[in-house]
């Protein structure tokens, strides 16, 4: 299909996404207005908005005309008619205009002069002084969302607070005319917006200033509750899709904060602290409380440090966004802009360092039901006297409840955890105190790292990686980070950057070890077969060659079983003694291809599941979870119970083991910690 299309908006390069076993590749995301659809029956002048998709990084401006091919499907983006999914080559009709040719240059030079510092801290000026967030990390973004410092990134009223007295004082020195300074400033603030990109958030931010420079010119001191309006109706008026957009309303909320409660809040701080400070702390605080309740109902999470870090961080950002604005306009003079960049990006350091804090940080996760109960516990204390001491009882048992629920898990005498890290496997058993076995670690970096630290881990001796499907390694990195780690096994066939700089051996059945009380025995695939051709299952030929490893604390026996399909499965159980394993990790996140023999001969009194929840694979199947239960065997699976935690002791009375399994839980009414 043909379509011809203007780009509205600068590509980005989104990040790589695990899919089931595989790994979506990077692409270039973009909007664009279609005006031309051919397809082989008819074709069509339109005049409709299309996301575009292609996959690799291109140079675009938005203003360029350009004609794909591609498909049309239909798209889950209500502002958007469809998504094009455009193949790599494409014929640019026409580009943008001189004006627009220069903005883009504009920002090229900036993003490249900063790139050069190779740090979050680089890559964060560009977003704080033009919205261009294209040199941040996957990490680093998530960094500045959990720390509650995302916003800064989006050039919003406070950038263009900054940028009008800064050029109205520029001005000031060179301009007497109150009109002309007036006239002046809002030129270049117009021209700021096109450089910066006309988002929502952008567009409000210049509509509110343009409203208050407007209301200096009459003579009307500003009011800056009818100038926010004013500028969310006429948005809304243009575009009622921004009405949906989360940066949009954060925008709008974090003003409206500033002009509503900031002034209370300074009033009540200066009886404490220094105007100055007093200040500081307010805006801050202001913001925060505003968008902190959108940010919970929206994400379902709340940073619990966001309003102390950005109460430190405002300290540094008004410097870093005069700098680096100065610093764009002397692009011209190379020494003077890399000079003033130099001293951004110092400061800027502490605002990366400060996001980077949220790793070490817990955020709570609730869920809306549980959110809708707080706040209409906060909304009785507020204004509801006959009820307030009730309701301040029953928030202060929550806080209590959430506290136990973070300390309660995964208990003292944990031997093994089941990490929730959605749609994939990481299973680690302990060793030491700070030390643990890792069998897989799929498919997110960030939630395996989590887990690895809510339970102490900073030693991994050992990281297993089954076989060569990204929901079983893609999170490697996650557990790399700052841990000793000892030796990496595989079974050949993962090859990725990140294990480099580490020794990665290939086993095969036959191969043993032992690590401090832990005897391990890899028991599949055989080293002499490579061709698993003859296996089927549900996965491909490379579920068939997943490791397959048998772990013995003391008497303990646990099967740790990647994605083995049955005829793998049986060709197990022929070749070993399965009678006495205890734990079994079900292979293949309880999929329905499973092996009767292999299930009844193991007959574990624990099956653990690692499934993510409302997965499109329909697992775990429940004929299997049934039958497991029908066993005798107690079933844990991560989409319902959370992470999992299994304790085990000797019992001379029952002359037996008694398991013990303790979990976070996805209740509706139960608190998550991430």
């Amino acid at each position: 299909m043909k379509v011809i299309a203007s780009v509205t908006s600068d590509p980005k390069l989104t990040f790589e996404r695990v899919r089931g076993s595989d790994i979506n590749p990077s692409q270039s995301s973009f909007l664009a207005r279609a005006s031309y659809v051919e397809s082989e029956e008819a074709s069509y002048e339109v005049r409709v908005a299309i996301r575009v998709l292609i996959p690799k990084k291109v140079e675009l401006i938005p203003g360029d005309l350009v004609q794909f091919q591609g498909r049309l499907i239909k798209s889950k983006e209500r502002r958007v008619a469809a998504l094009l999914i455009a193949d790599e080559e494409f014929n640019q009709l026409s580009k943008v205009g001189a004006l627009g040719h220069l903005l883009a240059e504009i920002r090229s030079k900036f993003r490249k002069q900063a790139a050069v510092y190779e740090s979050n801290s680089g890559a964060l000026i560009p977003g704080m002084i033009l919205g261009d967030t294209s040199l941040q990390s996957e990490e680093f973004t998530k960094q500045m969302r959990r720390s509650g410092l995302a916003h800064l990134t989006a050039v919003s009223g406070a950038n263009f607070a900054i940028v009008s007295a800064l050029v109205f004082f520029i001005l000031r020195l060179v301009i007497s005319n109150l009109g002309v300074r007036i006239v002046t400033t809002g030129l270049i603030l117009f021209l700021f917006l096109l450089l910066v990109r006309p988002s929502p958030s952008v567009l409000r931010a210049g509509l509110m200033a343009l409203v208050v420079l407007l209301a200096i010119a009459t003579g009307n001191r500003a009011n800056a509750a009818a100038a926010l309006s004013s500028a969310v109706i006429v948005l809304l008026l243009f575009d009622p899709f921004q009405g949906q957009d989360p940066g949009f309303i954060l925008s709008v909320l974090a003003t409206a904060g500033l002009i509503f409660l900031s002034p209370g809040i300074k009033a009540y701080l200066l009886r404490f602290l220094p105007s100055w400070l007093a200040e500081i702390v307010a805006v801050s605080t202001a913001a925060t409380l505003l968008c902190t309740p959108y940010l919970i109902a929206f994400t379902a999470q709340a940073p619990l440090l966001a309003i102390p870090f950005n109460i430190v961080t405002s300290l540094l950002v008004a410097p870093v966004t005069v700098l680096g604005f100065l610093s764009v306009l002397t692009l011209p003079i190379a020494f003077i802009s890399e000079g003033l960049l130099a001293i951004a990006e110092f400061l800027a350091r502490w605002i990366a360092y400060i996001a980077s804090l949220s790793d070490l940080t817990p955020t709570l996760s609730l869920s809306h039901q549980l959110l809708l109960i707080t706040l209409a516990l906060v909304i009785a204390v507020l204004f509801f006297a006959p009820l307030r001491r009730i309701a301040i009882a029953a928030l202060v048992a929550l806080i209590f409840f959430g506290i136990f629920s973070k300390a309660s898990f995964p208990g003292d005498a944990w031997r093994i955890v089941q990490c929730d890290v959605g749609q994939g496997d990481a299973l680690v058993l302990k060793i030491s105190a700070d030390s643990a076995l890792l069998f897989d670690a799929g498919p997110d970096p960030d939630l395996l790292d989590r887990c690895l630290k809510s339970i102490g881990i900073k030693h991994l001796p050992l990281i297993v990686l089954s076989h060569n499907h990204a929901d079983h390694y893609y999170g490697v990195s996650g557990a790399l980070r700052k841990r000793e780690i000892g030796q990496i096994w595989s079974n050949g066939n993962i090859s990725r950057a990140e294990l480099s700089n580490y020794e990665v051996s290939k086993v095969g059945a036959g191969d043993i070890a032992r690590i401090d009380d832990v005897s391990l025995e890899v028991l599949w695939p055989p080293a002499a077969s490579s061709n698993f051709s003859n296996l089927s299952g549900d996965g491909s030929q490379e579920n068939n060659r997943s490791l397959v490893i048998l772990a013995q604390v003391g008497q303990v026996k646990i099967l740790i079983t990647g994605d083995i399909e049955p005829e793998a499965q049986e060709e197990i159980a022929k070749r070993y003694d399965l009678a006495g394993i205890s734990i079994l990790k079900v292979p293949h996140h309880g999929s329905r291809f499973q092996s009767e023999l292999f299930l009844r001969q193991i007959s574990p009194e624990i099956s653990i599941i690692s499934v993510g929840e409302s997965n499109s694979y329909g697992h775990p199947d429940s004929s299997l979870v049934e039958k497991l239960r029908d066993m005798g065997s107690r079933v844990y699976r991560s989409d319902k119970d959370g992470p999992i935690s299994l304790s085990w002791r000797f019992d001379e009375g029952a002359m037996g083991y008694i398991f013990t399994t303790r979990n976070v839980g996805r209740k509706w009414w139960q608190i998550q910690w991430l």
